[in-house]
């Protein structure tokens, strides 16, 4: 609905905007009628859009060509009155170049949004680098348990903490991250544990924490994406995903509207179980009362 909202006001700007600098680059009072012929090319493009969506593209690419399509119309809006202007004299021939960068540089932006949002590299600079926690804690139940909020941790926080710590266990599920709009609140993990010295022979248990945590928030972008192509098969949005890579898994469960935890077992014999007891969570989790009040609680299968 925001997108939409951003696309009609986009399609009403816009030739108000073109029409302004055509006749700023003039010196000529405001013309609607050029300002209309300019709408009518627009809802021209968005018939293309539309088509372009209809035929399996995502929404990101019918933006991508939208932006694509108005670096082309000011770059040849400014290109016509470089021609025109060539004898009216430098202010009017500057304005016009002017206009033409513009173009080129609405074009290049449009062209490497679509190229970064093709091929992740977007997602990889965003969080190549991994916040800092607030506070670090550790619990000694029957093994080691260490806790890493961050800043956006909330007091609400805690009982969904309580329901991790509770799920976690070196033999099984060793670690477990709670993110809300692709941020983690916090992450609770079992990686002190003297059984799993052998799996931190190329990497210590500090480095395993930064990866977990940073594929945590690569899965918002990555589950976002695979949504839209499942809505082409008439289904809705996925709400547990699981990565078997062979030396165990990574485990994603929706809790509720940007509500998400992810967690991981690193031996490979109890995928199963660790799948089990993410399940459990998930629908444990989706009891709880959070801020607002949700139209219906959405459970993993």
């Amino acid at each position: 609905m925001r997108l939409t909202m951003v696309g009609l006001a986009t399609g009403v700007i816009a030739p108000i905007s073109v029409e302004a600098l055509i006749a700023y680059i003039k010196g000529e009072n405001y013309s609607f009628a050029r300002a209309l012929i300019v709408l009518g090319v627009i809802s021209l493009a968005a018939l293309v859009l539309l088509v372009i969506r209809s035929s399996s593209r995502n929404l990101r690419t019918s933006l991508d060509v939208s932006l694509f399509l108005a670096g082309l119309a000011t770059f040849g809006v400014g290109t016509a009155n470089v021609v025109d202007s060539a004898g009216d004299g430098s202010s009017a021939l500057a304005k016009a170049w002017g206009v033409v960068f513009l173009g080129i540089l609405v074009l290049t932006l449009a062209i490497y949004s679509h190229v970064v949002s093709r091929n992740g590299s977007a997602l990889l600079l965003a969080t190549r680098q991994s916040p800092a926690p607030k506070e670090v804690e550790q619990f000694n139940v029957d093994s080691v348990l260490t806790v890493h909020r961050f800043d956006d941790y909330q007091d609400a926080d805690r009982e969904v903490e309580e329901y991790c710590r509770q799920a976690l266990d070196p033999q099984d599920l060793q670690f477990i991250g709670y993110y809300v709009d692709g941020r983690c609140r916090f992450h609770v993990d079992a990686l002190e544990a003297a059984t799993l010295n052998p799996y931190f022979r190329r990497s210590s248990r500090a480095d395993r924490r930064l990866a977990y945590e940073r594929s945590g928030r690569q899965l918002d972008w990555l589950i976002e994406n695979l949504d839209v192509y499942m809505q082409h098969l008439s289904g809705g949005i996925l709400i547990r995903v699981v990565f078997d890579v062979e030396q165990g898994a990574l485990y994603y469960c929706n809790i509720d509207e940007g509500t998400y935890i992810m967690g991981v077992t690193m031996i490979q014999d109890e995928v199963l179980v660790a799948d089990e007891k993410i399940r459990h969570l998930a629908n444990e989790l989706g009891h709880l009362p959070r801020a607002g009040a949700p139209p219906f609680v959405r459970f993993a299968k």
